[in-house]
């Protein structure tokens, strides 16, 4: 038996290795071995929560997307296509300080590996970037948008809840700034309820968008008060006296209206808004003073104040000063004089009068801007004394009272006398 077997043995070995290199040609002729590449094979990460259950973050910064070679008979690659190719990384084993991990190819044809193929990546592993993941509570803003009907305003906006969890990886974390709630009030003349998504914002109204990132919810409700509009003044009162030798020279507002919302009925009753004069008391004041007051402290609580809601009243102190002025009889105006009568002035034709007020105004006043008039309805004829009824500029007062001294005589009698 033996001997059959080695009988020839070289023979047979030849013929064995004849038959291989015929039956590869046959194959290479028939069936050749060819090979494709694929791109945008997406990445499978595996086991992601080793990094997650130790409060990381992480993300691909490379290789998320990768291209792979395959090889092997023609017959076999030309019915693979992209979705049969899976990559995989495996984070099982990463850390904070391993950022790179390998990236494992196959041929996945109806859930079963294909056979007689190599699959290789052109990108052999993916590279992450890890961080600490941290949660920070960030009070949520309303922001709106669109104009509301001619006539309305919108007084208040409440926001359910009025904050919102949000988790991801510290960088991302750390450039956030605001959580916002965009309310729509295109046309809007009454009240709005709903629900909005919750948009991030960095500290220049930039969106933030992350994958890593984790709301405790995504909306927020809102409701938003509507009602109509109304400008009224705003009227301020002072009571009081300055310090002696000190005087009021004026009350200033920073605004002299104001805009309020509300129904109908509530605004409709409001014809002014009023600061009290015992809240502006100036008795015994020597400087100015500035006060500030909240204007909703004084309209009702149904009624909403919707522009500048600070007032602020300056009240300006001077020093009292007085300037002698010498007045003209001559420019004294006569008021009831009978026709039949003549009037002269018994003393000189110029009287001295004293006025106060701050020195700014003092400076301005002069006989010119001052207006003088005498009374004499019912008077006889005869000599009198008379007040003159003085009118000063705004700014200044009158120091004292003042009479002239006059004649009046019966135009008859000075016509004989004179024949």
């Amino acid at each position: 038996m033996k001997e059959k077997i080695f009988k020839n043995f070289t023979l047979k070995i030849l013929s064995i290795i004849v038959a291989l290199i015929l039956w590869t040609v046959i194959v290479n002729i028939y069936d050749p071995s060819t090979s494709y590449t694929f791109s945008n094979v997406t990445v499978t990460l595996l086991n992601t929560e080793n990094l997650t259950d130790k409060n990381y973050s992480y993300e691909v910064v490379e290789g998320s997307k990768i291209s792979v070679s395959v090889s092997g008979p023609k017959s076999i690659i030309t019915d693979i296509t992209a979705s049969d190719i899976v990559a995989t990384a495996d984070l099982s084993n990463v850390t904070a300080y391993s950022d790179y991990v390998d990236i494992k190819v196959s041929v996945v044809k109806d859930g079963n590996v294909v056979e007689g193929v190599e699959a290789t990546p052109k990108t052999t592993a993916i590279k992450l970037s890890i961080e600490n993941r941290t949660t920070t509570t960030f009070t949520l803003e309303s922001q709106t948008t669109g104009n509301l009907a001619s006539g309305y305003a919108l007084s208040n906006v409440t926001l359910s809840p009025t904050s919102v969890d949000v988790t991801g990886a510290s960088s991302v974390i750390e450039s956030i700034a605001h959580a916002v709630v965009s309310i729509d009030l295109t046309d809007a003349s009454s009240n709005l309820t709903g629900d909005s998504a919750i948009t991030l914002y960095d500290e220049d109204y930039n969106v933030v968008t992350d994958d890593t990132i984790e709301l405790s919810q995504a909306s927020a409700s809102y409701s938003a008060e509507i009602g109509k509009t109304k400008v009224v003044p705003i009227k301020v009162e002072t009571t009081g006296t300055p310090a002696t030798g000190y005087i009021l020279v004026g009350v200033t507002q920073n605004q002299s209206e104001a805009t309020i919302a509300g129904s109908s009925e509530d605004i409709e009753g409001v014809d002014a808004i009023v600061i009290p004069s015992a809240n502006l008391n100036i008795e015994g004041f020597s400087n100015n003073r500035e006060y500030k007051f909240n204007l909703s402290n004084y309209v009702s609580n149904d009624v909403t104040i919707i522009s500048d809601g600070t007032l602020i009243v300056t009240v300006d102190i001077e020093p009292q000063e007085s300037k002698v002025i010498t007045m003209d009889k001559s420019a004294i105006v006569v008021k009831g004089l009978s026709d039949d009568l003549s009037l002269t002035y018994s003393d000189s034709g110029t009287f001295d009068i004293t006025i106060t007020g701050a020195s700014e105004v003092l400076n301005s006043v002069s006989a010119s801007n001052i207006a003088m008039s005498i009374d004499l309805s019912g008077y006889q004829e005869g000599t009198y004394s008379v007040a003159v009824t003085i009118t000063l500029p705004t700014g200044c007062s009158l120091q004292g009272s003042y009479t002239v001294s006059i004649s009046l005589k019966s135009d008859t009698e000075a016509t004989t006398a004179s024949g």
